[in-house]
């Protein structure tokens, strides 16, 4: 690739060379150290590629060897210049663009952010653009450690921040913090409560239902296997007796309950799908319209269709740039708009079926994503004038426990 350039920027030629003695041609131009490539012969006579230096050095080799040459074709940057030489306002065009280029250059055109889930790009944005930092800015006045500090200092859930500058894009990669403000105001609870002695937490039943297995780590175990519990009891305390040598109770210490604890439940199941349903039926006639963005502004080419029609938008939309990291303030796209009418349909007793189905199948998967086994499935599908409906009850084995803050009081203990 790097040859056929050089050859394009110097010029060649093709030529065809007839004589008595074609093969002491080459000889010489090789012994002379002139390129030739694409050798075909062509009935009497050769035809080849030479350089523009190449041919300027032929003369003598043409007459030694009593041959003669002819130019069959021009190629290259030099006979392009030579034969568009009074074309001045092409030539002008040509440096004006690429002065323009050279200018948008200097400036920053996009803005990229990676890794936020919590805080979404135009949250991100909105703050970056009150900094006045946006697309528009000079490329020099970009500060990638500064920027990545006034996201650390403006965003407390955001422990890691990276900014690049690459080429007229800025590039942000963000970690946000794991931990939900609530999930992180309860392990501060818990760690303040490790840390008081004078608090603890007991676990209640959070449904009715009955201990099949407990595993007690830490507290007063107040059930066990086989009791049948209702929401709301106590499963294990947090309240600790001490007792002295005449086994009297001289106080109490407070701990942080912590335990296994899996009970068989019991969970009402109801699905209702509406047997009547609306069914897109296009129309084969589409609308295109072209259209280009430059910032907030939009232009397009061709009216819409008429308004009050059902009808579906979608869009295609490119940036244009001379590659990834340089892109100019300028979108290109094209919209197809079809129209469409709502047809009244009913599900057959196959169809509801296999609706409904399939939500209970998502419905025992989530189950089993949060550890939960199903032990009995009790769910069955009826039908009524207008609607179907999947309905029952599934016997669970899962994990309970809630916590609950340790009361100053007497332990009722389960018999």
């Amino acid at each position: 690739m790097l040859t056929r350039i050089l050859r394009y920027v110097k010029g060649y030629v093709r030529i065809r060379i007839r004589g008595n003695s074609p093969e002491r041609f080459l000889n010489l131009c090789r012994y002379h150290h002139i390129p030739v490539w694409g050798l075909e012969p062509k009935g009497h006579a050769y035809e080849m590629y030479v350089t523009i230096h190449g041919v300027k050095h032929l003369g003598p080799i043409l007459r030694k060897t009593n041959t003669r040459m002819r130019i069959l074709k021009k190629y290259g940057l030099p006979f392009f210049l030579f034969q568009h030489r009074k074309r001045k306002v092409f030539f002008a065009g040509c440096l004006g663009c690429l002065a323009l280029i050279y200018v948008l250059s200097l400036f920053v055109w996009d803005i990229q952010i990676e890794g936020n889930y919590k805080k979404t790009d135009e949250t991100l944005l909105a703050f970056l653009r009150k900094e006045k930092i946006a697309c528009g800015m000079r490329r020099s006045e970009v500060d990638c450690p500064e920027i990545a500090k006034m996201i650390r200092k403006e965003f407390e859930d955001v422990i890691w921040v990276s900014a690049s500058l690459e080429g007229c894009r800025i590039r942000i990669a963000i970690k946000e913090n794991s931990d939900s403000g609530e999930e992180a105001e309860q392990g501060a609870e818990e760690k303040k409560t490790g840390e008081n002695s004078e608090e603890g937490t007991d676990l209640i039943a959070e449904k009715d239902g009955v201990v099949r297995k407990i595993v007690v780590r830490n507290g007063i175990p107040q059930v066990h296997e086989g009791d049948q519990v209702k929401k709301g009891d106590l499963l294990v305390s947090g309240k600790v007796e001490i007792k002295n040598d005449s086994q009297e109770i001289t106080g109490w210490q407070y701990q942080h309950s912590d335990a296994d604890i899996w009970m068989e439940t019991e969970q009402e199941y109801e699905d209702i799908l509406n047997l009547s349903y609306k069914e897109k039926r296009y129309e084969k006639r589409e609308k295109h319209q072209i259209y280009w963005k430059t910032g907030k502004k939009e232009y397009a080419l061709g009216s819409e269709m008429k308004a009050g029609k059902q009808m579906e938008i979608h869009s295609s939309e490119v940036r244009i740039g001379l590659s990834k990291s340089f892109q100019f303030p300028i979108s290109v796209g094209i919209r197809t708009m079809r129209t469409y009418k709502n047809i009244g349909k009913t599900y057959t007793q196959e169809e509801f079926q296999k609706i409904l189905s399939e939500r209970f199948a998502l419905f025992q998967r989530d189950l089993r994503k949060k550890g939960v086994q199903i032990l009995e499935n009790n769910v069955k599908i009826y039908k009524d004038k207008d609607n179907a409906y999947a309905r029952g009850t599934l016997t669970l084995l899962e994990k309970c426990g809630k916590e609950r803050k340790t009361e100053h009081g007497n332990v009722r203990e389960n018999d």
